[in-house]
């Protein structure tokens, strides 16, 4: 069994998820032309090289085995992992933030030994919940503060969890991911056992990036079995009640794309699509174009250009 279920928002971020905070923007007639934001990137033989190296010393190289967990789930003991688990961890993670042109984050020791008692409540109690009752097995204050501000996976541990918070599969709010890729994240917690994991996400917060947006997959290349279903694509503040997509390859084919909003309060704001085609089992490299239009940013409308080289491994 692996499941995962989005990390919740605490404070007023939550209540905007209960009771809505959109704004409401009005028609796009009287707001200023359209600006656009254009990413520029060049393939060239050696960045592909780079790629295809970083994906095998930082995604597989990140590969356990096993996590090496120490607890005790009959006496309610929280356990460790080896450092080299932990490190392994966020290796997985900078290396989906690289790949979207994000800075890398930082392990947080008193991050890591609350997500450890976490990960030992969803483990003892065979459920996730970011907000545990009281009733709970093993339950402790700082395991439920911890399941308040993490992603949490029952079933995969590890490194492999980070998989699961970026897919997000069958999560429509994208939480896991939004979180994980959160441009302003700079230092996390994580806290394993055989069956569990706990990533803290959610406070350790520093310098946002000069970025215009982050897209998932972002702009440049990415390893096939790794454009999972759901695309995403992230503006601070952004509205994109009225956005459209478009997604063309190099030889002009347009891939039919099935956008749906996300709610806010996760992260930046964000709009999702499907497309018509997988592209994790390519046997040649695709490079598809995508333009995401349509969007409001400050009372303007915006669009935004960035291509995705998808790498056949």
């Amino acid at each position: 069994m692996k499941d995962l279920i989005p990390a919740c928002v605490p404070g007023v971020a939550l209540a905007c998820l209960l009771f809505g905070c959109s704004k409401d923007t009005g028609s796009t007639g009287s707001l200023p032309p359209t600006a656009s934001s254009v990413a520029t990137f060049d393939p060239t033989v050696s960045a592909r090289a780079a790629a295809v190296a970083d994906y095998q010393a930082n995604y597989l190289g990140s590969f356990v085995s096993s996590v090496g967990w120490t607890g005790n789930s009959e006496n309610c003991d929280p356990g460790d992992t080896p450092d080299s688990l932990k490190q392994h961890v966020v290796q997985r993670l900078n290396y989906f933030r690289r790949l979207v042109g994000l800075p890398a984050v930082t392990l947080d020791s008193s991050f890591s030994a609350k997500a450890q008692q976490a990960a030992l409540i969803m483990k003892d109690n065979n459920a996730l919940n970011h907000y545990p009752p009281s009733t709970w097995k093993c339950i402790t204050p700082d395991g439920q503060l911890a399941a308040a501000n993490s992603n949490l996976t029952l079933g995969t541990p590890g490194p492999a969890a980070i998989d699961l918070y970026i897919a997000d599969e069958g999560v429509t709010d994208l939480g896991h991911r939004r979180w994980a890729l959160f441009p302003a994240l700079s230092t996390v917690g994580t806290g394993d056992t055989d069956f569990t994991n706990a990533l803290w996400v959610i406070g350790g917060f520093g310098t946002r990036p000069a970025i215009d947006f982050s897209a998932y997959p972002g702009n440049g290349y990415i390893p096939a079995p790794l454009v999972y279903p759901t695309w995403s694509f992230s503006v601070s503040a952004a509205d994109f009640s009225s956005a459209s997509v478009t997604v063309s390859d190099s030889s002009g084919t347009t891939y039919a794309a099935w956008t749906f909003l996300t709610p806010t309060g996760y992260g930046d704001n964000t709009l999702a699509w499907t497309l018509s085609r997988d592209f994790r089992t390519i046997t040649s490299d695709v490079q598809l174009n995508v333009v995401v239009g349509g969007v409001i940013v400050n009372g303007q409308v915006r669009s935004y250009r960035y291509s995705v080289y998808i790498m056949a491994l």
